[in-house]
């Protein structure tokens, strides 16, 4: 009798949980991997897809929106902003908004929304967005606030004083001032400060003149002197300095902090498990060969030009002044 109550009680009480024992006994494979496009790796993802989607809907419109109009999308309402109106009002900021010329948005506002335009945006000053899109030149003005992503399909210009918390991208250019704090920026030229491409008449060395003409893996930190020439990779352990005047084609990788001295030109990627330094007059990467900074902190100082993308684990920053003298 005592048996029989022992297997009803634990059978009342395993039942419930027989469907979640279910899952972790069926074979791995019937589940599948789950399918992941290749797209949404792409920087400009997000505004892409938002603006595939207006452009679809909104090319059904038969006649010309000629005033600011609510309409409905997919059970949001929507501020269409015709051509002809360049500020649109202060109401546009509680919803999406969509406008078919370039705007110029007010200033010390919080926009709830997404807000696009087929044009050029100009953004105000000490407003925080969303989202922000344009399809020509797209100008963050002083102390505004990005929280998820902006995009340009021309020019992004970033004012001093701006905060990007999400995705900051440019199909050609990026220029940006400091101060800027950022987490992730990607374009084929990030121009930091008063900067431009080829600064210094940097050429790749042979390997004649090459200081060093093959990778080097060191377990122990490692010190470039001041006009280095590699031809090759370097990838170290707790600290790799970078000296001034330096042209390395290859890779630059540490389980620390990497710190690169003034006008230096990198080819390749510079990846760091600690934070990155990167002192004025620095060149990384080119146009037909970008590539990537990664790190925990990654710190800029202008003017300095990046082909290819930029992001921070933890924080980034576009600063004015470097005090790194290697």
């Amino acid at each position: 009798m005592l048996s029989l109550l022992i297997i009803v009680t634990a059978t009342i009480f395993v039942l419930p949980f027989a469907p979640t024992a279910g899952l972790f006994l069926r074979q791995r494979r019937a589940l599948g991997p789950s399918p992941l496009s290749e797209a949404a790796y792409a920087p400009d993802h997000f505004a892409r897809s938002l603006i595939t989607k207006l452009r679809a809907r909104l090319g059904l419109f038969a006649q010309p929106v000629t005033t600011v109009t609510e309409y409905r999308l997919d059970d949001e309402l929507l501020f269409l902003i015709p051509a002809s109106v360049r500020r649109p009002p202060a109401e546009c900021a509680t919803k999406m908004s969509y406008a078919f010329g370039d705007i110029v948005l007010p200033a010390s506002i919080a926009f709830q929304r997404e807000v696009a335009c087929e044009g050029s945006l100009e953004s105000g000053e000490n407003g925080s967005y969303r989202a922000l899109y344009a399809a020509a030149t797209l100008h963050l003005n002083r102390n505004s606030t990005i929280i998820r992503w902006c995009h340009a399909d021309v020019t992004l210009k970033i004012s001093g004083g701006c905060r990007i918390t999400g995705r900051a991208s440019a199909n050609e250019t990026i220029e940006v001032d400091a101060p800027c704090l950022f987490v992730s920026m990607t374009a084929p030229t990030i121009l930091a400060g008063d900067a431009q491409p080829r600064m210094r008449d940097a050429t790749l060395p042979d390997p004649v003149s090459a200081t060093m003409t093959e990778d080097r893996v060191v377990r122990g930190p490692v010190s470039l002197v001041a006009g280095t020439r590699l031809r090759g990779s370097v990838k170290a352990r707790r600290r790799l300095e970078v000296g001034a005047d330096s042209v390395i084609d290859g890779a630059l990788v540490c389980e620390g902090e990497i710190i690169i001295g003034m006008r230096c030109v990198i080819w390749g990627p510079i990846i760091a498990e600690g934070d990155i330094h990167i002192a004025e007059g620095c060149e990384i990467g080119c146009l037909d060969r970008p590539t990537s900074v990664v790190g925990e902190d990654v710190e800029i100082s202008v003017p300095a030009v990046i082909h290819g993308a930029l992001h921070a684990r933890q924080s980034g920053r576009i600063k004015e002044n470097s005090s790194i003298i290697l």
